[in-house]
């Protein structure tokens, strides 16, 4: 099947899932800027909430922000419930971390933010309660244990969020340790690559994985001598020749797909393809 219906197929199944799942009340531990359009939410789960490494989450808007959003916009939104992916290790609960662009409205249009991201960047505050599904999906399956072909993580924007969530689990489980990895970033300029010193401290640690930073449209201040371009072609440039490895994918639609025909035309198989199924509304 086409990338391109897989996401829709997910944003169908994501919507339906929102009147579908159990939700546990969260408490915020704290809201934190990473850039200047991307938050931290650090959550505080009840105890005995769960999730795997590489799901994501519904979480749920408060009844008020919608009845108060309705108001202003002239629309007629009911429950609101958005999928992020959790950007920590299952090894850190009670304690989890999503990553929230802000969704702002396109260029020459007359249609709202999104009112999600909006909610969050704009209201949610340390102590505040927070609806949260129960994990969902997975993007974590990276073959056989026994195999020792390279994982490659590409990722774009806030896409990374789910990579990072990943990394911080096989680490702290001491996972993979036999396998290269290799996470390749894109963004646009320096102020868009959130966790950057995270990641470099995590090469610096950690002597199988490599950080791969590039932007595709570097400011004259960020003095930038790394990569430059789209990641897909980053990825291409690096590896020359054919390749086997395991390639978990998470960013916009078309870079997903791009970076899919990448791994294809060095010739890995689909099987050994994943990718980030949250594509919906912000």
């Amino acid at each position: 099947m086409q990338l391109r219906a897989c996401l829709l197929l997910a944003a169908v199944f994501v919507t339906q899932l929102a009147a579908q799942r159990n939700y546990a009340t969260a408490k915020v531990a704290a809201v934190e800027s990473l850039s200047h359009n991307v938050k931290r939410v650090r959550l505080r789960m009840p105890r005995d909430y769960k999730f795997e490494a590489g799901q994501f989450a519904l979480v749920r808007i408060p009844k008020s922000f919608v009845e108060a959003w309705n108001a202003k916009y002239k629309t007629s939104l009911r429950e609101v419930a958005r999928p992020y992916s959790f950007a920590s290790s299952p090894k850190r609960l009670p304690l989890a971390e999503f990553i929230v662009q802000l969704a702002s409205p396109p260029p020459k249009r007359d249609v709202p933010p999104g009112i999600a991201s909006t909610y969050i960047h704009t209201e949610l505050k340390p102590g505040d309660s927070l609806e949260v599904s129960d994990g969902i999906g997975s993007l974590a399956q990276t073959g056989a244990a026994d195999t020792s072909r390279p994982i490659i993580l590409v990722a774009g924007g806030t896409g990374v969020a789910p990579l990072a969530g990943l990394l911080d689990h096989w680490f702290r489980s001491k996972s993979h340790k036999k396998r290269k990895v290799f996470l390749f970033f894109g963004a646009r300029q320096r102020r868009d690559l959130i966790l950057d010193a995270q990641f470099r401290r995590w090469a610096a640690k950690h002597s199988n994985f490599s950080y791969i930073p590039a932007l595709s449209d570097p400011a004259p201040e960020d003095q930038w001598t790394g990569p430059t371009g789209f990641i897909n072609a980053v990825l291409d440039k690096h590896f020359a020749g054919t390749l086997d490895a395991d390639v978990l994918i998470a960013g916009s639609p078309r870079m997903m797909q791009e970076t899919v025909k990448v791994a294809e035309a060095k010739g890995i198989p689909k099987s050994q393809i994943r990718h980030d199924p949250i594509q919906v509304a912000p």
